[in-house]
């Protein structure tokens, strides 16, 4: 029995079970908050561990008043203890009532801390016709009946609340009453239906609340319980001295400050609860309605138990609860948590497995949503297929692949999307993986989170949604030596080159196999992405990146080399020689990439390739001129303005400010200059801008290169303070002031936005050693650059351009904010933008600033050009400035991206040998079955 200590989550319980690693399991026994704990509990347990020399604070004190000023109570009503457990136990040992009314089914430590009083039980019987929910006659008789009323609300193993009626009549109760709240704060209306308030005042009412679920924290065992003071008093003389550890203090004063955090859970059960209620439906089985974050559903229909079912989908890596063992319901019932998207879909799969195998269900092929996921796996046919089916439900993790190159810029991320692309286009489930990238242009994920913008390119080429798991580590260079770590999309702390590698690796070394592990339990095929060079040989001991990495996938790997560069042979070599053995049998073929000319001239230098490392060449892979996709970051973008290799629609080559605007040239085309930055990041905003048929788009880097441009943009900065002094140091400053002052057009996107104004605050030294920087005085606003980091997906609207602003067509606008400055005005200014967090429901808050003749405007939204309508209707205003007649909006940038995908997954799908690639991972290729 997997329960063998009453409870779910015992993953060492399961590991002796099926012989299965505790690390392989998708655990929907416990219902512990998905999106793991929150960024400050890390921050504590790596910054305060030095404070576990001390014994805790006795009187708990820090947590006790944040807790009173959440939830407006007296501290005096408030006791913490090890976890809700304790609290159960300690409640009903000061009350000892004679009989104890329980409702059936609910939580068993309820039972438990009455029969160590030797008290008796009530049983309130919940009935599944009336969907759990307790009654309020069965209230009122428990109420004549009984001496205390021990509920649940949400209900375990139901989900149900109790009825408001239900809680008035509590509330007005003689007698004492326990209401267990512990999943009550996945309610996004919990603020208005606690009972917290009332227990405070009332000298018969006590709720119990754990933070252990909610901030997915159940290793550190917390909780607390309301109730008037002088009940909390009571129980403060039977409670063991000590009983809440430091770390236990320090992380739930920390947690509650985390708004964002509790946002983004509401979110998330928001849209998982229903779609994972609906899949359980579609399955034949009965599902409870559930007010929280877990489900409760009878297998009665297919005639098959709990424990059949728990060990058959225990062999494949996901456990389950045994509902059978709460008093009250039986054998038919199972409860799961609600998880991740991509966890759901495996627990769906896997439960359609296993049903079949215990009942008379319908066989996979004969349903219409498990019709799609056969699809989805065999690319064969007949019992190749089934061979193949059989075969994935067998394995626990997915197979990988892994693309490494011999140098940064070999062309690794583009290289890993076309496979991306290729792979889901021969009806494979593919997700990206990069451990540890180093890039200023960023993507935000849907929950919020930041990430390199190759892994949400990648992402966006498998048509999934992009998770941090995809690049648990990014760094973002901010000066010489020194980089901004982030971890799991939030930023986690600033180190120099030799404290990360020395005093953080080790650390991260878990973190990218824990999401490489997540990954691989939720998709067909992981394609991983090295980084810089797999030879540094003074690197290797601690290498969470290439090699190392591909031995804790177990990844055959693809080694790439630039020809572009030149010795293209002797960097493959070379890099062969310096791999070890082992390393070296892992390698299963070489990529030459970018390759411009005749192939039948590099042919003797491929077979001398062959011959001498006794591995094939997989294919050569012609340069692939204006992709139009996106690229990683600035060394990139450096080498394209270098080698004109920015192409538009129209063939063009743009390169950088040497080109400057005469009157010679075409008087239709706007000049759009875009300030390059040192720190320069986020570079794709202006991405849209080169395949606008009438703009020349050109970067410039100095007051002479700057000449006379139509607009300017000022893009975003990873320093914004040093950035500004650049500008200052230049001379753009004055030139940026001076082209305003003529009415000229001026674009400030996120940290060009803040340069705008007229200072920036930086008192705690973040960004700089300057407490305050003067800025260019476009705007009456004033920065301060804070130590939270602002991370979400923006959606909203703009009248900005039109005959009249107010009778201006509404044009919608999205994008991402990425930042950690929070701007003030100190004048009243008009607003371009309204936005709001995608899917949040909120009201839309202002954002930017435009100037009054609406030539100068900024905004904190990344993206904002990517937007047709707006980007016309911004370039048509300039048109109209010059005199020139506006043009309609033609150029669709995302139908272009998704067909710039297809058409580089052709390109390098007609020029390399994917059967032996399919052949790496384990399946047959779509021109292998032709």
């Amino acid at each position: 029995m997997l329960e063998r200590y009453g409870h779910g989550g015992d993953l060492w319980t399961a590991a002796e079970t099926f012989g299965i690693s505790k690390d392989s399991f998708l655990d929907f026994s416990s219902n512990m908050n998905p999106l793991g704990p929150p960024a400050a509990a890390e921050m504590i347990l790596r910054e305060r561990w030095r404070d576990i020399v001390a014994y805790p604070d006795p009187a708990v004190r820090e947590l006790r008043s944040k807790l009173a000023a959440k939830y407006k109570v007296p501290v005096e009503a408030i006791l913490v203890g090890n976890g809700a457990a304790e609290l159960i136990d300690l409640a009903v040992r000061v009350l000892r009532p004679g009989v104890t009314a329980l409702a059936r089914p609910s939580f068993s430590e309820y039972e438990e801390a009455v029969q160590k009083t030797n008290g008796a039980i009530l049983e309130i019987p919940l009935h599944a016709s009336h969907d759990f929910l307790l009654q309020e006659a069965d209230v009122e008789q428990a109420l004549v009946l009984a001496d205390l009323l021990f509920l649940g609300s949400p209900n375990n193993p139901t989900g149900r609340l109790l009825s408001a009626p239900v809680l008035e009549r509590l509330a007005a109760s003689e007698k004492p009453v326990i209401l267990d709240e512990a999943f009550i704060d996945f309610h996004p209306d919990e603020d208005s239906i606690t009972m917290i308030r009332k227990a405070a005042e009332s000298r018969q009412l006590m709720v119990i609340r754990s933070m252990t679920k909610f901030y997915s924290i159940p290793g550190l065992r917390l909780g607390f319980i309301v109730a008037h003071p002088d009940r909390i008093r009571e129980m403060q003389h039977q409670q063991v001295q000590w009983s809440v550890n430091t770390m236990a203090q320090l992380i739930g004063a920390a947690v509650l400050d985390d708004h964002d955090y509790e946002h983004r859970t509401h979110k998330w059960l928001a849209e998982e609860r229903p779609w994972l209620s609906k899949s359980l439906t579609e399955l034949g089985l009965i599902v409870t309605p559930s007010d929280t974050n877990y489900l409760l559903f009878s297998l009665k229909q297919l005639n098959v138990t709990v424990k059949d079912l728990q060990a058959e989908m225990g062999k494949r890596g996901i456990l389950i609860r045994d509902a059978s063992l709460f008093p009250g319901l039986d054998d038919s019932y199972v409860r799961v948590a609600i998880r991740l998207r991509e966890h759901n879909e495996r627990m769906i799969k896997e439960l359609r497995a296993s049903l079949e195998v215990l009942s008379n269900l319908p066989p996979l092929e004969h349903t219409a949503v498990n019709q799609v996921a056969r699809e989805n796996l065999a690319i064969g046919n007949g019992q190749e297929q089934d061979d193949q089916l059989q075969a994935a439900a067998d394995t626990a993790l997915a197979p990988t692949l892994m693309v490494q190159g011999t140098s940064s810029d070999a062309g690794k991320s583009l290289l890993v999307t076309a496979l991306c692309r290729i792979l889901l286009q021969d009806g494979l489930r593919v997700a990206p993986f990069k451990s540890q990238n180093m890039s200023l242009n960023s993507y935000v994920t849907a929950d919020g989170k930041e990430i390199g913008r190759a892994q949400g390119m990648q992402a966006d080429a498998c048509r999934i949604a992009a998770t941090t798991d995809m690049n648990p580590i990014l760094l973002k260079p901010k000066k010489d030596m020194v980089s901004q770590v982030v971890v799991h999309g939030k930023p986690y702390r600033d180190f120099d080159a030799r404290t990360y590698r020395e005093k953080y690796l080790s650390e991260a070394e878990t973190i990218v196999k824990d999401a490489l592990v997540r990954l691989r339990s939720s998709y067909q095929v992981v394609v991983l992405e090295g980084a810089g060079s797999p030879a540094e040989v003074n690197l290797k001991d601690r290498d969470i990146v290439n090699m190392r990495l591909a031995g804790w996938a177990d990844a055959p790997v693809v080694l790439v080399a630039d020809i572009d560069r030149g010795g293209v042979f002797a960097s493959l070599l070379g890099t062969m020689e310096i791999f070890t053995p082992e390393e070296r049998n892992r390698v299963k073929g070489f990529i030459i990439n970018k390759f411009r000319g005749d192939v039948t001239l590099l042919k003797p230098g491929l077979d001398w390739l062959e011959q001498r490392t006794g591995k094939p060449v997989l294919g050569v892979i012609p340069f692939l001129p204006n992709l139009e996709l996106e690229d990683e970051d600035s060394a990139s973008l450096d080498r394209k303005l270098a080698t004109g290799a920015f192409g538009g629609s129209d063939g063009k080559n743009y390169a950088s400010g040497s080109h400057v605007k005469s009157e010679s040239q075409d008087m239709q085309s706007l000049d759009i200059a875009v300030i390059r930055l040192p720190r320069l990041s986020n570079f794709t905003d202006v991405d849209p801008l080169f395949y606008e048929t009438d703009v020349r788009l050109r970067y410039v880097s100095s007051f002479e290169e700057l000449g006379r441009p139509d607009a300017i943009i000022i893009p975003g900065s990873k320093n914004t303070v040093d950035d500004l002094l650049f500008l200052k140091e230049t001379g753009l400053d004055r030139a940026l002031l001076d082209h305003a002052q003529k009415g000229g057009w001026i674009t400030g996107i996120c940290a060009g936005y803040q340069m705008m104004g007229e200072r920036l605050l930086d008192p705690q030294l973040l960004e700089s050693d300057r407490l305050e920087t003067a800025g260019l005085g476009l705007f009456p606003t004033e920065t301060e650059f804070t130590a939270d980091k602002k991370t979400v997906r923006a959606v909203g609207t703009s009248r900005l351009y039109g005959q009249d602003a107010d009778r201006a067509p509404l044009l919608p606008v999205g994008g991402y904010e990425i930042h950690m400055g929070r701007t003030r005005f100190l004048q009243p200014v008009t607003h371009p933008f309204y936005i709001a967090e995608e899917g949040s429901g909120q009201e839309a808050h202002p954002d930017g600033a435009v100037s009054a003749n609406g030539r100068q405007w900024g905004t904190y939204v990344h993206g904002i050009l990517h937007n047709d309508d707006f980007r016309r209707a911004w370039l048509n205003a300039i048109r109209e400035s010059r005199g020139w007649h506006s043009l309609q909006a033609e150029l669709r940038f995302q139908e272009r991206r998704e067909a710039a995908f297809d058409r580089l997954a052709d390109h390098v799908r007609m020029h390399l040998d994917t059967d032996r690639l399919y052949e790496m991972i384990g399946y047959k290729s779509r021109e292998a079955k032709q």
